[in-house]
């Protein structure tokens, strides 16, 4: 096994996204834990970490705060032909914050940034092959 070939991924991918479809629409979803996303989320919560500690109703609502407000400036970085309840949505910083706001969309997404294969360098001679 090579591991280059193998687990070699781009970190342009990683960092600016990479176009993925989900049902008849498109994400541009950077990879989960990437640079932007472990800094942010870091940020927020060491600053909030007071609020979290507290293990209440008030925290899970702040900790699903933070969560979406982090995946919508890190993760989730662009959609095409997306749709809100039967009206054409476009991709903005506000409307990835609402649509994230949906948990089951959140889980979505996340796994979509978790799919390492999404991420991985494709060297020139496979591309060429392929």
């Amino acid at each position: 096994m090579d591991i280059f070939s193998t687990y070699a991924v781009d970190e342009d991918k990683e960092q600016n996204g990479t176009w993925m479809p989900l049902g008849d629409a498109r994400f541009l979803v950077a990879r989960a834990g990437n640079r932007a996303y472990a800094k942010l989320l870091n940020k927020e919560v060491d600053r909030n970490r007071k609020a979290l500690d507290a293990k209440d109703a008030s925290a899970d609502a702040l900790s699903d705060s933070i969560m979406v407000n982090t995946l919508a400036k890190t993760i989730l970085l662009g959609w095409e032909n997306v749709s809100f309840q039967g009206k054409k949505l476009e991709y903005s910083l506000e409307n990835a914050k609402m649509a994230l706001g949906h948990k089951e969309f959140r889980r979505e997404i996340m796994r979509l940034a978790d799919d390492f294969n999404a991420f991985k360098l494709v060297q020139e001679e496979e591309a060429v092959k392929n």
